[in-house]
């Protein structure tokens, strides 16, 4: 009988203690969600500066006229090549979708082609190469996050450099260029250099792909009109022609610009 009392006693005990142990251990830790990703703002506003390279093509109506002002023939010519440079500018990011701007560049060039026309005193083939051009343009844009859809246009200058040469002669009733030309103005060269001014327009679309880093790719149409050339040849005046043109080149380039300022890519 006493064994069968301590043995409940000792089972009793148990029990008791085992609520007890159970209010004794710690409680589990609370842990915190993990706060969800926060959304990249772009915010383009910021002084700008970058470079670019591209391919230009263009054409030329040229109106051919002598020392007398007699229209002697309208020739087509044609140009194209690579040309390279820089552009600077400021953006206002003015609500949170739009943009508005101004950018300037300047390009190098070796945009050029070569023509041959004939007359009934002879033929002549002429030399022409874009040395460099450049625009000061306004832009309106449309942004999307990183993205930039836009518009441009402005003023547009080149400065072009032009050799004519005198291939043949007409002389005696003679048929040009067949047959060897007897005249000394054979293979005279005369040249002209020229400042120009016109206009540009185009569009583009522009990537902020890093913090302050933009990648572009742009298309515009630069126009010159009633540009005006004198080639003279020093012995021969009635061999002087003047040379009325309207061109365009179209270009197409590749750029990369770096944003200073408040321009970034902020998390929030």
């Amino acid at each position: 009988m006493r064994k069968l009392l301590v043995v409940a006693a000792g089972m009793m005990a148990l029990g008791l203690a085992a609520p007890a142990s159970a209010a004794d251990m710690a409680a589990r830790p609370y842990t915190k969600a993990p706060p969800m990703p926060a959304a990249a703002v772009y915010n383009w506003t910021g002084f700008y500066i970058g470079g670019h390279v591209g391919y230009g093509w263009g054409r030329s109506s040229n109106d051919t006229f002598s020392a007398a002002g007699v229209l002697l023939d309208t020739t087509t010519s044609k140009a194209d090549g690579v040309f390279g440079g820089g552009q600077i500018g400021y953006n206002w990011q003015v609500s949170p979708n739009w943009l508005i701007g101004i950018e300037a560049d300047g390009s190098v060039s070796d945009i050029k082609g070569t023509t041959t026309a004939c007359t009934v005193t002879g033929c002549g083939s002429s030399f022409g190469k874009t040395e460099d051009f450049g625009t000061v343009r306004g832009r309106i844009g449309y942004v999307i996050n990183n993205v930039l859809l836009y518009g441009t246009g402005g003023w547009a200058w080149s400065h072009t450099d032009t050799d004519r040469t005198i291939t043949c002669v007409v002389a005696g009733g003679g048929i040009c260029p067949g047959g060897p030309s007897p005249s000394p103005l054979t293979g005279a060269v005369a040249s002209a250099s020229n400042f120009n001014n016109g206009w540009t327009a185009g569009a583009g679309v522009e990537w902020m792909f890093a913090p302050n880093w933009t990648a572009k790719v742009e298309y515009q149409h630069l126009q010159f009109d009633n540009v005006s050339r004198d080639f003279g040849y020093p012995g021969f005046p009635a061999a002087f022609r003047h040379v009325e043109s309207d061109s365009h080149i179209d270009t197409v380039r590749m750029g990369v610009n770096y944003i200073f300022g408040g321009a970034s890519l902020a998390r929030y």
